[in-house]
């Protein structure tokens, strides 16, 4: 699992047991240098990075992709294609920008096997026929992004849905 750590707000600590690759995002770098938490990689713009973290990684040998701070990606983008064919979650995706929220929401359609997760919200892309397991008193919301969604089955919830239509224009919560 490829943890991947972005320029947001952080909630509490994250445990980093589960990942096999750390991957700081720009700003992401600051949260782990307060956690001492040392990153495999280190991809953005170095533009809401501090000066004194971006010399932290290369103390520690943190390996770089640093790109121009004009370019037509966001740098979590970057780092989603990055390590594309990897399953990875996103922490610290949560922020103030919400054009930034929107866009990661976009582009989890283009890089499906990816996760954003904190701890009040796990939000996923689901394409085609897929099963969900949910744990009575959880709240999820269900929504269609790129269109409207068809053949939308939905047991065990609060609301069924059986081979229905959800259209875009007026999503289900």
């Amino acid at each position: 699992m490829v943890c991947i750590f972005a320029n947001g707000s952080y909630e509490e600590f994250v445990d980093v047991s589960r990942c096999e690759k750390i991957v700081a995002v720009d700003g992401g770098a600051n949260y782990l240098r307060t956690r001492n938490i040392v990153p495999d990689f280190f991809i953005g713009d170095a533009d809401s990075a501090k000066e004194e973290t971006m010399e932290w990684l290369k103390q520690h040998g943190v390996t770089l992709k640093i790109f121009p701070k004009e370019k037509d990606e966001i740098d979590l983008e970057l780092a989603l294609r990055e390590f594309e064919e990897e399953e990875k979650v996103v922490f610290g995706w949560k922020g103030d920008r919400l054009d930034m929220v929107l866009a990661l929401f976009y582009l989890l359609r283009r890089f499906k096997n990816t996760i954003l997760e904190s701890p009040s919200l796990t939000v996923g892309y689901v394409e085609g026929a897929k099963t969900l397991s949910a744990v009575p008193g959880e709240k999820w919301s269900i929504l269609p992004l790129g269109g409207d969604a068809e053949g939308v089955t939905l047991k065990g919830f609060k609301y069924t849905l059986e081979d229905a239509v959800m259209p875009i224009t007026k999503p289900t919560v």
